[in-house]
């Protein structure tokens, strides 16, 4: 306890004897050592402990704390250094508050990213690691991707195809977003094709089911196929014959596309073989 007492009296005589430079840089020195403490020692053993845990609050509040955290230790050490230097902080505060509100007003789509991310982080509607669908952000590009990182002015996702696509938090804040990952309910796919008018309902549609169930990947016995519409080519579509839906549910729904693709294969192939006829452009009477 003595030693303590020594050891805090000479920090103090050290400080006071000290120039306002060497102050200054301790000042500096100290701030960024508590950031990196708190920053790779207490927060990294708070996310250890978050995830231990059921509830889904602590994890956003950790989130939160870890975007902010830089923010706070700029401010403290300014304000820091500030007082060494015998500046008045009410003035500094004052004049701060009519910059930021010209800042503002000159960078307010940047504020509204950050206002944006800050409701994103809290109230969680998307997490790092979820499979989502949002708006395309062009033609060629899908709008199904994984989140990688939810920053304070964007967020970083990576499409199916393998881009890293950066949204400003705003326009994914104002985005219609589809979090498949949330729940863990199974998700629902579907497929449309069309049948000839002469092939059997009943075959048409225990083949169907018998095709699909053979792929892995879908759970057994959530396969139904109903009858969309008899549709020709007086009522607008291209092909006259019955349209029928199958619905099917996925274990994984980043799967979704290869095995769309395998149950359309199993289907061609077991149409053929059952000689099942698929619909085909009508024949018009040349005149």
């Amino acid at each position: 306890m003595e030693l303590l007492q020594k050891l805090t009296l000479q920090v103090q005589g050290f400080w006071q004897t000290s120039s306002g430079l060497v102050q200054s840089l301790l000042a500096v020195v100290v701030t960024l050592t508590i950031f990196y403490i708190l920053r790779f020692v207490v927060i990294r053993k708070l996310e250890r402990l978050t995830a231990n845990t059921e509830n889904d609050f602590d994890d956003r509040f950790v989130h939160f704390l870890k975007q902010f955290l830089w923010l706070g230790a700029i401010f403290g050490g300014l304000i820091w250094v500030l007082k060494i230097n015998g500046v008045e902080i009410g003035p500094v505060l004052a004049g701060a508050g009519i910059f930021g509100i010209a800042i503002g007003l000159a960078a307010k789509e940047t504020l509204a990213d950050i206002l944006a991310g800050i409701f994103l982080i809290a109230d969680r509607p998307i997490r790092i690691g979820d499979r989502i669908i949002i708006d395309k952000i062009g033609k060629h590009w899908g709008g199904w991707g994984d989140v990688v990182d939810i920053g304070l002015r964007r967020t970083t996702i990576r499409n199916t195809d393998g881009v890293i696509v950066n949204y400003p938090n705003a326009a994914l804040a104002a985005s219609t977003i589809k979090n498949f990952s949330i729940d863990p309910q199974p998700v629902r796919a579907r497929v449309r094709f069309q049948t000839d008018y002469s092939a059997d309902p009943q075959i048409v549609k225990s083949t169907t089911i018998a095709a699909i169930e053979k792929v892995n990947g879908i759970i057994d016995g959530t396969t139904t196929v109903v009858i969309r519409s008899l549709w020709d080519d007086d009522q607008g579509h291209l092909l006259s014959g019955v349209l029928y839906e199958a619905r099917y549910r996925l274990e994984d729904v980043k799967t979704r596309t290869t095995l769309r693709s395998e149950v359309l294969e199993n289907l061609i192939r077991d149409f053929q073989s059952k000689n099942i006829p698929m619909a085909a452009l009508p024949i018009r009477n040349q005149i």
